[in-house]
């Protein structure tokens, strides 16, 4: 007995030590395997991001009836889908991902809960969404699913997710326990480190299923996926080298950033060129570094404005809604031959008809001026407007401001038809105009405000190769991409002579003609991307037998004009309290800040805080998380923008002591606008904004 208990032992003491050493082994081996070459190089991109927490409310505020919007067109809206397919992730994978780890060797303890949840997902800076017919799976605003879409590394066609319109132009904002959403607001989101948070877990669920010990992760993953009906080993293997597969493809997609976005930021134009002539042409070439982010634009009142976009680029509300949508990555073809629709798409552009219609309403006038989605007003329950003070600053707001940003939208004056007019444009030496008058904004001269100029150095410098390539280099391609459609765009005009007086106007160019645009090497990316999304358009015309006259309906008899303009355009101030951080950078927290004198601009801005500040009227900034302005993200996971960064400079728009009455504003220091304010004069302005 003895014996037999003796033996015993030592077969446990060996036991332990064979699951010792194999232990050992798969450390050794889990180090190898991280240390690799390959895996080396996304090592990185295995770590977790680092966020704020989500933020707490006991009370939520839609401002929905207050901006001429019904419940249903909000629901429709928030969730409408594009057709676009912008997360790269199968719908079924995005709901069974779990949260990434904040450290590799974690992985294999314990479920961090899924990717999906609201306590995740609403740390980038989401608004929770609502159930209803258009989200059944409480997706937060501005996510929506795409059937029939195809997936790098996916076999067959999937549901996929994508961004709506809502995912950009819905904000929100927190004032004392209540959560307020503002429809058509800028969104609050950090979608580059989404896209971190994305690639981490999944890197991470790849390397569970690799790595002995550590398959929980992927087990749980998969067995979420395929369900108890098709959970088996033929099943879960081919789930495993679809992961893999995808994993490498987003590891080999180019990524550079040479400027952060950040929360409420975005670099949308580089952004689409990049899908559209880079990703989606498989011209690497034609990539460019993130270096010009944006505050997301609000949009209401945009669609009856003559010119769209920060630097008043684009005419056309159906050409930019479907540039957009391939920008967030729909499907799209660039491989058919020739007359064989070449540039479908899976763009629904009945939705973008129904998108924009929503946010128009019918033509205003002064008999009826309330067109679309509205303006949101100052809500009752913030702290009241004094009217005093709001008196003294509309007083500075017509001597000022009116010269640039127009008078306000509920005056009559706005009615002129210096303001409200139809827009002139030639084709084939026939001048025609819009049918209905559109509201002429002023485009200010960069030379004149002064602001950071990269979003408006899109567009006038960067080009795009769509020609050929010689020998077959680039996938073996020796035909270009196919571009071959008309235009408008300004005629350039003769440049003035060296001798000329010195004289910038408010970018007065040539008048608008139509052009023709084929693929060439060094090709203009203004006007690349008007010709590519217009052809587009026009397989979908095709593909869907719309008749002619369907075809002007859809297109608003709004030309497709494009242009560079070397400025960026000054919107009337509705609605302005609620669209925080300021500048078309976002680089100014509040009105205030924007209005004192410029050396007393913060240098660091903190952004990803919602919370309301309405005594300076914009984001609440904490110096407590600015400790470390060096860091791009605070240890609480806010975004720090450190103004001193080229993209991020928070100069121009200045009122200074600087102006002199007597020059011409040519004659001023570039980037000051008029003369300094006082105190209580920003005090005055603010209040009188609030009313707008």
């Amino acid at each position: 007995m003895t014996r037999f208990t003796v033996q015993a032992g030592k077969r446990r003491q060996l036991l332990k030590r064979l699951i010792l050493l194999a232990a050992i082994v798969v450390l050794i081996g889990l180090v190898s395997f991280l240390r690799s070459p390959r895996v080396g190089a996304i090592l990185e991109a295995l770590e977790a991001p680092g966020l704020p927490s989500a933020p707490e409310f006991q009370s939520r505020v839609w401002l929905t009836a207050e901006q001429n919007w019904s419940v249903q067109m909000r629901r429709r809206f928030h969730h409408a889908s594009q057709g676009v397919k912008t997360l790269p992730v199968p719908l079924s994978w995005f709901m069974a991902m779990e949260q990434p780890a904040s450290n590799i060797f974690t992985v294999p303890f314990g479920n961090r809960g899924l990717f999906s949840e609201d306590d995740y997902l609403l740390r980038f800076g989401f608004i929770e969404g609502e159930v209803s017919e258009h989200n059944p799976l409480k997706l937060p605003v501005g996510f929506a699913t795409t059937e029939s879409q195809n997936l790098p590394g996916i076999n067959g066609s999937v549901t996929a997710l994508g961004f709506t319109c809502a995912a950009c132009h819905t904000g929100h904002l927190k004032h004392g326990n209540t959560e307020y959403i503002v429809e058509g607001g800028p969104a609050t989101t950090d979608l580059g480190q989404l896209t971190t948070a994305i690639g981490a877990a999944l890197g991470q669920t790849l390397v569970s299923a690799r790595v002995p010990l550590m398959k929980a992760r992927f087990n749980r993953f998969a067995e979420k996926v395929l369900g108890p009906d098709a959970y088996n080993s033929t099943n879960v293997a081919q789930l495993e080298s679809e992961l893999e597969s995808l994993v490498n493809y987003l590891a080999s997609e180019p990524g550079k950033v040479d400027v952060v976005e950040g929360y409420s930021r975005l670099d949308a134009l580089n952004r689409i060129g990049n899908q559209v002539f880079a990703i989606d042409a498989g011209r690497r070439d034609n990539y460019v570094a993130i270096n010009a982010p944006v505050n997301y634009p609000h949009i209401w009142t945009a669609s009856w404005f003559s010119w769209v976009q920060y630097d008043a680029s684009i005419m056309s509300p159906l050409v930019r809604n479907a540039g957009e949508a391939l920008g967030v990555a729909a499907g799209f073809d660039l491989t058919a031959p020739d007359g064989e629709r070449r540039f479908s798409s899976s763009v629904d552009i009945n939705e973008l008809w129904w998108i924009e219609n929503s946010l128009s309403g019918e033509s205003p006038d002064p008999d009826s001026p309330q067109a679309g989605l509205l303006s949101p007003p100052w809500p009752e329950t913030f702290p009241e407007i004094d009217r005093e003070r709001a008196s003294r600053g509309q007083e500075i707001y017509e001597r000022i401001c009116v010269d640039c940003h127009l008078p306000p939208l509920s005056s009559q004056e706005i009615w002129q038809p210096e303001y409200f007019s139809p827009v002139s444009y030639y084709v084939d030496g026939q001048l025609r105009q819009t049918p209905e008058s559109l509201l002429q904004l002023k485009l200010i001269n960069l030379q004149q405000v002064g602001t950071d100029s990269a979003q408006s150095d899109v567009l006038n410098n960067r080009t795009v190769n769509t020609a050929g390539y010689a020998g077959g280099d680039l996938n073996s391609n020796t035909s270009g991409m196919g571009i071959n459609a008309e235009v408008c765009a300004h005629r350039p005009e003769f440049p003035d002579s060296p001798y000329a007086e010195r004289n910038y106007s408010r970018v007065q160019p040539g008048p608008l003609v139509n052009v023709e645009v084929s693929d060439a090497p060094m090709l203009n990316f203004g006007l690349a991307l008007g010709a590519i999304v217009q052809q587009t358009i026009d397989s979908w015309y095709g593909l869907n037998y719309v008749p002619e006259e369907n075809r002007r309906r859809y297109e608003e008899d709004r030309p497709n004009c494009l242009r560079g303009s070397n400025g960026y355009k000054a919107r009337p101030l509705n609605g302005v309290w609620a669209t925080a951080p300021f500048l078309h950078n976002g680089s100014i927290a509040t009105v205030k800040d924007l209005l004192s004198p410029p050396e007393l601009r913060p240098e660091f801005v903190v952004l990803g805080n919602i919370e309301f500040d309405p005594v300076n009227l914009g984001l609440m900034q904490d110096s407590q998380l600015l400790e470390d302005n060096t860091a791009v993200y605070s240890k609480e996971g806010y975004f720090v923008l450190n103004t001193n960064t080229p993209g991020n400079h928070n100069t121009g728009h200045e009122f200074s002591s600087e102006w002199d009455e007597s020059l011409h504003w040519s004659e001023q220091r570039k980037g000051v606008i008029g003369p300094e304010f006082t105190g209580e004069e920003v005090l005055d302005i603010i209040e009188y904004l609030k009313t707008l």
